[in-house]
This record gives C-alpha cells, structure tokens and sequence, in this order.
C-alpha cells in the first residue's frame, strides 16, 4: 500500500492507494471539541445533509444518482472518539477501471461536495419536509434504543460521569431534546460544521494525484481552520468513593454497569497490554473470567462482558441478572478483578487472547473500510499500522498485563432495577 498526503488551505486529503479491492472509499471527515449540545446536532445534520440538497430534492432523487453511478453507497454518521465529535461522510463507488465512461471518476467524487456545500438551506432555515423526515427518523432510533436495557443503563451510568466529560454525552440524545431542533437551529449548526477542521480520506486502485485535483476543484470550502484541537484521550478520574447509584425501570430484569477509570497507561498499554487484559478479564467470549465466575460456576446470568473504552480511559463491566443476586454479582467480578491481579490466567489463555487479537487485525485488513480506519488513527493518534500493531503483539508479557492492573480504579456501580422486582420488596 502506498501512502500519501496532499496539504489544502483548507482541509488535508490523505490517500491510500492499493490493488487489492475492486471499489474504492471515500471519508470527508469534519472534527470538533465535543459537546453536549453539538452531538445531538451534528449526528440530525449528518443524517440530513445525505438526504437531499439543494440540487437533489429528496432521498429518492439522491438514490436515483447513486444507482447512476454504478451502485454507489453515500450516508452521514457521527462518532465521538474521547474529547472529538467527528461528523463524517462516506462514499463508496465502483473501481473506475471497470467502467466504460471516462467521466465516472470527476462524477462521483463530485457527488458528496455538492451535496455537502449546498445543502437544502432556504432562507437560513432546512427544508421542513426533508427536516420532517429525518426528524420522524431520528424520534423512532431513540425510542428503539430506549427498549434496550443494556442500551439504556450504559447510557444512564455514563451519564453520572463527571458533567463536563465528554464520555457522559450520547450521540442521540433524548426525544426531549430533539424536539428542541429547528430547522434554523439545524441551519446554525450546519455552519458551525463547516468552520470545523477537515480532513479527506481516500483508498483504492486510483491516481491519487487526479484524484487530489477533482477534490481541490469541487471542495471549494473557503474557512481555513487554525484552531488546536483538544488530545484525543478523556481523563476519566475516578470519584474519590465509589458512586453506587440504583434506579428502576420498566424493564422485567435488573441491569449492572461498573465503570473503572483507567489512569496513567503507557502507550504500549493502551496500543496492545490493556486489549489483552480485557481479553481475559470479560471481552473474550466464554473462556474470560467473568464469564467463568458469573455464568458458569454461578448461573447468574446469560451473559457478562467488558469493554476498553479507549479514548475515555475507561472500563465497563455490564450484565443482566435477578435483582436479589446483585451484590453476589458484585463479589464475584471483585474476585475477577483479584484473581487477574494474581496472575491465574494461563500461557494457553494469553497465547489465544494474543491469536485473536491477531485475527481481528488481518480482519481489518481484508477491507478497505478497516485500512481506512487505522489510517484515520494514524494520523489523529499515531496509531500504528495494523502491520506493525501485529509484530508488537509477541512483546506482550504475562508481566505487564498484571501490573496494568494496578492502574485500573472502581469509578460508578450504576444498577437499574425492575420496578416489578423492586416492588416485591
């Protein structure tokens, strides 16, 4: 693979080029401090700037010209990575080596700045029918993501993080506050958006050099961005006593979330120790700790996991279990926590969590979403790249992945009971 970057007044256009996949992908990329306020914002903008435009009318005219194109794909998401809100915008199109139209290659990278510089603004308001729709949109993803507990309770323990960390803030927010959003407010934000840093990614088997000036010659966006960003990692400080924080639901099981502040990790312990340590802690299937003690030693639940929150320097532990087994639950994940502190994991179990890891990596590689990602993180994080990412893998000791333990500080214990459960009480 071939790396390349091209410097704008305006933006960075960073390429990948690579004969292994017959489409090519495209991420424009605008960053900014998160906010509270901002990610609700962004991820309505994001949805509704790839559903019209002042030259495309309509989702339907939109899918029109992509399937024109040769079945292209091109959506709005918006990921908060620890401190940064990215609003991106992805496009996916055929190999222009498979198709008969010299034009192809200018039309489709041309599509995503039309649509991203002219919006459908009319008058400094959105269109009210486009804003209408994804609005009825984004008001059915909420309650959908409301009738899942262990979506439900992850947000609402997060939520009792410090208020001014951005781990605390969700992407959708409530129906409350979506309500909360004109189709001005919109307007406003989409010019915040584009006074955000941007960067372009590209990967495919292209001239990176026309391709660098059809991006020049249709993102003609005339902001300069001198603005600092803040570092990519949130510092989740734990409380000084554990939170323990108990709410009802409607749900008929109880949901448990442990949030562990992650304070002082090396480098290599954030590249590759602390994925091991997750691993074999509860992030490894059937086989992990967790799993072990809680399901099947115990039957207290379904299932148990963990997850390394990178960039907010965070762990969580979440399962679902009968109200009355909660402080049993909790005795049983300390005993994990000691029991990986101590050591008692085997080489067989460390030699299968390196191999997965491994796996996951060569994964990534087998798409150029994957490729794309990690050069994404190289370039905001110096994350190495997925090749030497896996020859850093062997240098990982039983050693290390026990002294990160002492690193790892009991932040929030949020339950959230059954009202019927807590009724019978």
């Amino acid at each position: 693979m071939e790396y390349k970057t091209f410097e704008y007044p305006s933006f960075n256009l960073y390429t990948v080029k690579t004969n292994r996949f017959k489409t090519c992908q495209m991420q424009i990329i605008f960053k900014e401090e998160a906010s509270r306020e901002g990610a609700m914002l962004k991820t309505f903008l994001a949805d509704l700037m790839t559903d019209c435009s002042s030259k495309y009318h309509s989702r339907k005219e939109v899918a029109r010209m992509l399937e024109e194109l040769y079945q292209a794909s091109f959506y709005g998401l918006t990921n908060k990575s620890g401190n940064l809100l990215m609003t991106s915008f992805v496009l996916s199109f055929l190999n222009p080596k498979y198709v008969n139209d010299k034009k192809y290659l200018e039309q489709v990278l041309e599509l995503p700045f039309e649509m991203i510089l002219h919006p459908a603004i009319l008058a400094g308001d959105f269109d009210i029918r486009n804003f209408n729709i994804v609005k009825n949109r984004l008001h059915d993803e909420i309650l959908s993501v409301g009738e899942n507990i262990s979506s439900v309770s992850l947000k609402k323990a997060l939520g009792n993080l410090e208020e001014s960390s951005p781990s605390s803030y969700g992407l959708l927010g409530t129906v409350e506050e979506l309500e909360e959003i004109s189709p001005k407010s919109l307007a406003l934000a989409y010019q915040d958006l584009m006074k955000s840093s941007c960067d372009i990614f590209i990967i495919g088997d292209l001239d990176m050099d026309l391709v660098s000036n059809l991006v020049f010659k249709y993102f003609k966006n005339p902001i300069v961005k001198t603005e600092e960003l803040p570092d990519f990692y949130v510092e989740n400080k734990a409380f000084k006593r554990v939170k323990n924080i108990k709410e009802t639901s409607k749900f008929l099981e109880t949901n448990l979330v442990q949030i562990y502040s992650l304070e002082g990790l090396t480098e290599k312990e954030k590249v590759t120790t602390f994925h091991f340590y997750n691993y074999l802690l509860g992030g490894g299937g059937l086989n992990t700790k967790l799993y072990q003690l809680l399901r099947e030693k115990n039957s207290l639940c379904y299932g148990v996991k963990s997850m390394y929150l990178k960039y907010d320097n965070l762990l969580v532990i979440q399962t679902s279990i009968d109200k009355k087994d909660v402080k049993k639950a909790q005795r049983l994940i300390k005993e994990a926590f000691r029991e990986m502190k101590m050591g008692k994991f085997s080489d067989d179990e460390l030699e299968y969590a390196k191999k997965s890891f491994v796996f996951s990596l060569n994964l990534s590689l087998d798409n150029e979403t994957g490729i794309l990602n990690n050069y994404i993180f190289h370039v905001y994080d110096h994350l190495p790249f997925i090749s030497e990412r896996i020859k850093m893998v062997d240098d990982v000791t039983r050693d290390e992945i026990i002294q990160v333990s002492n690193k790892i500080k009991p932040n929030i214990f949020f339950v959230l009971e059954s009202e019927e459960e807590h009724g019978t009480n």
